[in-house]
């Protein structure tokens, strides 16, 4: 079964990605993928490269990033069309303007506000359902604001912390009707590239490779997978992995080029 990776970033989510947008748009295409969605943290930099590309190799590009938010965790925004983009940019540049250079930080009522034209993915590896005080308030506000754009967001690195996240993830969609959608967080276009991505990470944080310990990702899970090992992956959730093209294909914005990138 085909998917669409949905949460993919690149060298232009500075020391955190490990691979360029055309790399992954390559891959993508020799995977025999359809879409990709690019989703640099806090901006929206590699989208030029990504679009030349995927317009070359007939690959849907679509446009997203993942914003963080000042209480430590983030959401994954994509834009549906011209009136998401404008939103997610402006998002974007009012997060990066209270900040020093090379981070940013938003508020949720400010996501709640710029939720039009957006699809939210909320889950992941950075909920704030495992830690935050109040996530009951904050699945309220994003179901009111995103209303049918609003999905969890299952994601399967083959780590054991995962397994009792998936199940809070689970429990909030089931008792806030939300939807939940299958995609990984995509670090590089290949496996061989994990060793790079533990280089930046230690570049990151200040600290040694020999002395990183869990500060790196076990294992290299964070490339992009064929569709027959995604759906190896998520075996028992087929209607998630089958959702990731159905929203996929409610993103008809493609062009960038009249339109400024953020700041």
């Amino acid at each position: 079964m085909n998917y669409a990776p949905l949460w993919c970033k690149s060298h232009f989510s500075f020391l955190e990605g490990a691979s360029s947008p055309e790399e992954l748009i390559s891959t993508a295409h020799a995977l025999g993928l359809k879409h990709l969605a690019l989703c640099d943290r806090d901006g929206v930099y590699g989208v030029v490269e990504a679009h030349q590309k995927a317009k070359t190799l007939g690959i849907h590009l679509i446009i997203g990033s993942e914003i963080s938010v000042d209480d430590g965790s983030s959401i994954v925004l994509l834009c549906k069309n011209r009136q998401g983009y404008a939103n997610l940019c402006r998002l974007i540049t009012l997060g990066r303007r209270r900040c020093i250079k090379g981070s940013s930080k938003v508020s949720w009522p400010e996501v709640y506000e710029h939720a039009p034209g957006i699809i939210a993915l909320w889950g992941g590896k950075n909920s704030s359902l495992a830690k935050n005080q109040a996530p009951n308030e904050i699945a309220a506000a994003l179901k009111q604001a995103f209303d049918e754009d609003l999905y969890l967001l299952l994601a399967r690195h083959c780590n054991d912390h995962e397994i009792k996240l998936e199940r809070l993830l689970r429990d909030r969609a089931e008792a806030y009707a939300l939807p939940s959608v299958a995609s990984n967080e995509v670090l590089y276009h290949s496996k061989q590239r994990k060793a790079l991505q533990d280089i930046l990470t230690c570049i990151r944080l200040g600290i040694r490779l020999k002395h990183a310990g869990n500060q790196l990702r076990p294992n290299a899970e964070h490339s992009l997978h064929s569709p027959a090992a995604f759906s190896k992956l998520f075996i028992d959730q087929s209607y998630a992995l089958r959702r990731s093209l159905e929203l996929a294909s409610q993103c008809h914005f493609r062009s960038v080029k009249s339109l400024p990138l953020s700041i």
